[in-house]
C-alpha cells in the first residue's frame, strides 16, 4: 500500500477554508452536511476496500441537496471531506495515548491502522480538490486577462 506523506500546511489550509465556509451555512444545510459526514464515517467503519471517497461523498451530498450546480456540489463535497478528515485527525492523539499505554489489542491496532490509511486517502482527495480549485481559479484569471 502506498504511504501518503502528511502535509500539515495543506491540512491547516483545508481546515481554515472549511471553517470559513461554516460561517455561510444555514442551520438546515449544516444539519444535512453533518448527516453526510456521519454517513461517510459509517461508510469508513464498514471497511469497504477500494472505495472512491469523493464519489461516495458526492452521492451522499446529491441525495440530500437537490438541484446543485457542479461547483456547489464540489464545495459541499470538500466541506464534508474536511470534516471527516478533522474527525479522523483526532485518532492521531488517540493512537499516541493507546501506544503509550501498551494495552492495545491486535484487532484494535489493525482497525486504527485501517482508519489512518483511510485518513491518508481523504487527505489525498482533499489535495486533489484544492489543486482543482486552484487550477479553476487560475483559468478564470487568465480568461479575465
Amino acid at each position: 500500500m502506498k504511504k501518503i506523506r502528511r502535509n500539515l500546511k495543506l491540512e491547516q489550509e483545508a481546515f481554515a477554508r472549511a471553517q470559513r465556509l461554516t460561517a455561510f451555512l444555514q442551520p438546515e444545510a449544516k444539519a444535512k452536511l453533518d448527516a453526510v459526514t456521519s454517513a461517510m464515517l459509517t461508510h469508513l467503519v464498514s471497511g469497504l476496500k477500494g472505495a472512491d471517497f469523493y464519489v461516495v461523498t458526492q452521492k451522499e451530498v446529491r441525495s440530500r441537496f437537490a438541484g446543485l450546480s457542479i461547483n456547489q456540489s464540489n464545495l459541499l463535497n470538500f466541506y464534508v471531506l474536511v470534516e471527516v478528515a478533522q474527525i479522523l485527525s483526532d485518532k492521531d492523539s488517540l493512537n499516541e495515548r493507546l501506544e503509550g499505554m501498551n494495552e492495545m489489542s491486535e484487532m484494535t491496532s489493525l482497525r486504527l491502522q485501517m482508519t489512518m490509511d483511510r485518513r491518508s486517502k481523504f487527505i489525498s482527495t482533499l489535495s486533489q480538490m484544492m489543486t482543482k480549485i486552484s487550477t479553476t481559479q487560475d483559468t478564470l484569471v487568465q480568461n479575465l486577462k
